[in-house]
């Protein structure tokens, strides 16, 4: 379950007129929201399969496979407060929140720390192109 602390992130956030400085808390909330995969869990183990989704608006969604080949899937909120990374997600009939620690952010690199010390990282997974729709002639 600790694998499951580790992916909540992301504030909606208007947009700011061309020109203006975008302040970093703000900058780090739109650059968080995307799907992100597990690359190192706090066990340091790379085959964890394990994706979170942040998405505009501050709604995220983990996906989980385990190795018996179980998936779950929890839904759940987020806001980028600074640093941190505060969460909630329903998991069955409870509710888990916790406040994550942002250590790095980049356009492809997150990494977080839990209230326990434990250190994880994902790398963004990168969109699919749309197909093209044939155009007639």
């Amino acid at each position: 379950m600790r694998v499951l602390a580790t992916g909540l992130f992301v504030l909606c956030v208007p947009c700011v007129s061309a020109g203006a400085p975008v302040p970093k808390e703000r900058a780090d909330a739109e650059k968080i929201v995307g799907t992100w995969k597990m690359t190192l869990d706090s066990r340091g183990g790379a085959d964890t399969n394990l994706e979170i989704e942040f998405q505009q608006g501050g709604k995220m969604t983990i996906r989980q496979v385990l190795s018996n080949g179980q998936s779950s899937v929890y839904v759940g909120t987020y806001r980028v407060v600074g640093n941190e990374l505060p969460y909630e997600v329903k998991q069955g009939t409870r509710v888990k929140a916790e406040t994550l620690t942002i250590k790095k952010l980049t356009a492809d690199e997150l990494v977080i720390v839990d209230p326990d010390g434990l250190k994880e990282e994902f790398s963004r997974l990168k969109k699919m192109p749309e197909p093209k729709k044939d155009e007639k002639k």
